[in-house]
């Protein structure tokens, strides 16, 4: 097996069913590398099934080790890496944040070889974190982060400036009454760091009216500074996953033959508009006789217009659903998905925007609605 072929397989976004297989073969091995982690800490399991569960542990790491020189060996597949050279791209790979993830994932066989299987079990934890690829969610979270550590910095900069002056106070205003717990700024940055994450355990309060002020005080600032750190991710993250999903839809609508000619300025504009959509064979996308809200326009994958009596096929690059937009009508044809397929789907507000901002877009929609009005009519 070549190396692009490799790659493709072991890539989170393959869709082939070898890719598929092999997900599911990994997402199990977590699964049972975790299992078998939580279980060996139990005694009675222990002794119950020490054979079994060491036999277990031993499958999943050998399989994580399998991983790790399967994606080392694979990493000149990837279309960017390619012209570094196969051993600068796999030393490359071998240095990324997945590489070591993927690294550490195999060193629990390593403590199985060294040490005693029953230690090795408990570093199980880390299989966890090869899920982390598989999740869209958390790799957007990732880049949010690196965009955001300046803002999140000084942020933190600020909780910890807060930190100190709230336990430096607090040990002016309470050391005399309480030495105990607010002996020392040391001793007060416990109750500095509860207070101030509104934990407020009970175990450490102050007794003084300035000292409980002070507690008020702390407290809507700790509020304050974690808003403004949630506002940053959320910010960051809701700017991030609009970039994503833009460049999914600029991708989708680039290799429909009814947008490849347009221009990246028409397309660009197109994509903003546009929300693509997974349909499963056989399901229904729209129905006869529903109030017309949208159109389509299809990626890939093939429908069917299901007319009375007959019924039309439609592929890549074609669109249905405008005449319903354009007449006001209700639907006059139900369309089904004849095997999986992405739709593009044009809701009826930035269609009419789509009119005015593309008239050459708009003349051939137009033109089609006509002739597959005159066809319906006739």
């Amino acid at each position: 097996m070549d190396e692009e072929r490799l790659y493709s397989i072991l890539h989170p976004e393959t869709r082939d069913p070898a890719a598929r297989i092999f997900r599911g073969v990994h997402h199990a091995m977590v699964a049972a590398g975790i299992g078998i982690m939580l279980a060996d800490t139990v005694a009675p399991w222990r002794q119950a099934y020490d054979g079994a569960l060491d036999a277990g542990f031993q499958i999943v790491w050998a399989f994580f080790f399998t991983e790790y020189v399967l994606r080392l060996w694979a990493a000149p597949g990837a279309p960017g890496p390619a012209h570094h050279g196969q051993w600068r791209s796999r030393l490359a790979w071998a240095r990324s944040l997945g590489g070591v993830f993927d690294l550490f994932g195999a060193l629990p066989g390593v403590l199985d070889i060294v040490f005693d299987p029953r230690y090795a079990s408990l570093f199980g934890f880390i299989w966890a974190f090869k899920l982390v690829r598989y999740s869209p969610g958390l790799v957007i979270l990732e880049r949010v982060i690196g965009n955001a550590r300046h803002a999140l910095l000084s942020v933190l900069l600020g909780f910890g400036i807060l930190l100190l002056l709230a336990a430096s106070l607090a040990y002016l205003l309470e050391r005399s009454t309480q030495p105990d717990v607010f002996g020392s700024i040391p001793a007060a940055l416990w109750w500095a760091i509860v207070t101030m994450t509104t934990t407020g355990y009970g175990d450490v309060i102050p007794q003084t009216v300035l000292g409980r002020m002070l507690s008020g005080i702390v407290m809507v600032s700790g509020i304050l500074v974690i808003a403004l750190w949630a506002g940053i991710l959320a910010t960051g993250y809701f700017e991030e996953t609009r970039r994503r999903e833009f460049l999914r839809t600029w991708d989708l609508v680039a290799k429909v033959p009814f947008f490849r000619d347009v221009g990246a300025t028409a397309i660009a504009d197109v994509a903003q508009l546009l929300r693509p959509r997974d349909y499963p064979a056989g399901a229904v996308v729209v129905r006869r006789g529903e109030r017309g809200d949208c159109m389509y326009f299809v990626a890939s994958g093939e429908v069917e217009i299901r007319l009375r009596p007959g019924s039309i096929r439609l592929g890549s690059g074609d669109f249905f659903g405008e005449l319903a937009l354009l007449t006001g009508d209700p639907r006059n044809a139900t369309i089904v998905a004849v095997r999986q397929c992405t739709l593009l789907r044009l809701d009826i507000v930035d269609f009419r925007h789509l009119l005015g901002r593309q008239p050459e877009l708009a003349r051939i929609i137009r033109a089609a609605a006509e002739r597959r009005l005159e066809a319906a009519t006739a």
